[in-house]
């Protein structure tokens, strides 16, 4: 839960200070997520009942409660890495806020002919926004992404929204280049990140749906010859290996490989009142041994860790889709509504060093009320924050076929 106004706007101002504080004796802040959120090792902190930590071959990993934001375990949470297709995890969630789930589009050639992973979509054909998700979560589909990105405005309007997306989840970490998650430079993200979008996506009943279904009989096909005519339609499955190999309480999210990214997974599953989330960058060999494991073992072992870590709250609430400034750069947007603007504006120019006295004395009144702020519980804030669980929906049904997963 955010905390009140009042003191989100101290708080605000006591950041600013700190910041005028370090302008002249830099320091590095603390990782996002708590101190141990560093370096490219294994992050644990069992207790004597726990069990042992499950070796698994991935590069780069994270284990957290969806529910708490509670990190049980990790493994290089910050290092950057390709993506795959599992960016389309951001592009889903940033979509879902701005359209219109009932909104019809009309594909184009360069829709049908992308690269990579199709659902299959057919060049001068209607769809529905929902249609399009169902394509882009349930089987990768870059056609999917290639028309929901110019449902939306165009790829730049588009990738430009999804980085600021990722900045309001405090997924620093992350840069998106495209909607798909094919191979393009500088296009990054980390274990942290996605478990950060994932969290926020699945607290949304329309993504988590998109996710959470298993089979779709009657997505649409070629549009009829004849006006009044049945559309033909065809079946599209999951490619989620959870679902595939039916792990008990799985619930997402996404797929993906590239030969830049190898293997990468975004899963989730729940069993009682504990839900939990999974992300695996770089996996050698099958990504159900690997997301499994860990699950089980976070399963099994909640009670008997202490947290490494957290998954921080989002800066700000969800986009206005009315709004047209979203998704623009930040050079252009006008600052208004934010309440930590009022901080930052204090620090005011500074050149060669100097700084603006006024925007010290500002800041400095709002570090002291910051520290003031302790004895409240400041501390509870950067805390694993209670957060609503997932809204659960009854999945369509259970896949088919075991397919392997496809190339982005």
């Amino acid at each position: 839960m955010r905390p009140a106004l009042p003191l989100r706007l101290a708080l605000a101002a006591a950041m600013g200070a700190a910041l005028v504080l370090t302008v002249s004796s830099p320091a590095s802040a603390e990782p996002i997520g708590g101190p141990l959120m560093t370096g490219s090792d294994v992050i644990v902190d069992r207790g004597p009942n726990a069990s042992k930590l499950p070796d698994v071959p991935v590069s780069t990993w994270v284990l957290a409660d969806l529910d708490t934001g509670a990190i049980l375990a990790a493994k290089g949470p910050h290092v950057q890495r390709p993506p795959a297709s599992v960016l389309k995890t951001l592009t889903a969630l940033t979509l879902a806020e701005r359209l219109d789930p009932d909104l019809v589009y009309t594909t184009t050639y360069d829709d049908v002919a992308v690269e990579g992973s199709r659902v299959g979509l057919v060049e001068d054909a209607t769809y529905t926004v929902r249609d399009l998700m169902f394509g882009l979560m349930m089987q990768s589909g870059n056609d999917c992404a290639s028309a929901l990105a110019n449902v939306n405005g165009g790829m730049e309007l588009t990738v430009a929204q999804m980085n600021e997306e990722a900045q309001r989840l405090q997924a620093f970490d992350t840069v998106a280049k495209n909607a798909s998650g094919l191979p393009a430079e500088g296009q990054v993200t980390s274990a942290y990140d996605l478990a950060l979008i994932a969290r926020e996506a699945l607290s949304r009943p329309d993504f988590y749906d998109y996710v959470n279904t298993r089979v779709i009989e009657d997505f649409p096909g070629y549009m009829p010859e004849q006006p009044g005519d049945p559309r033909p339609t065809m079946a599209i499955a999951t490619q989620n290996p959870l679902f595939i190999q039916g792990y008990e309480g799985a619930i997402g999210v996404k797929t993906g490989w590239t030969t830049e990214a190898g293997r990468t997974f975004v899963g989730a599953a729940e069993r009682g009142d504990t839900s939990l989330v999974v992300v695996l960058l770089n996996v050698e060999g099958e990504i159900y041994d690997s997301a499994a494991a860990l699950l089980d073992w976070g399963f099994d072992n909640i009670s008997d860790v202490t947290p490494v870590g957290f998954l921080v709250d989002p800066v700000e609430p969800n986009v206005d889709p009315a709004d047209p400034s979203m998704g623009l750069p930040a050079d252009d947007q006008a600052n208004s509504g934010d309440e930590a603007s009022a901080a930052t504006e204090a620090i005011g120019s500074t050149s060669g060093g100097s700084i603006n006295p006024l925007g010290i004395i500002a800041c400095l009144v709002g570090l002291l009320l910051g520290l003031a702020l302790v004895g409240v519980g400041l501390r509870s804030i950067r805390g694993p924050a209670s957060r609503q669980a997932p809204r659960r929906a009854a999945p369509r049904g259970a896949a088919e076929d075991d397919r392997e997963t496809v190339s982005n």
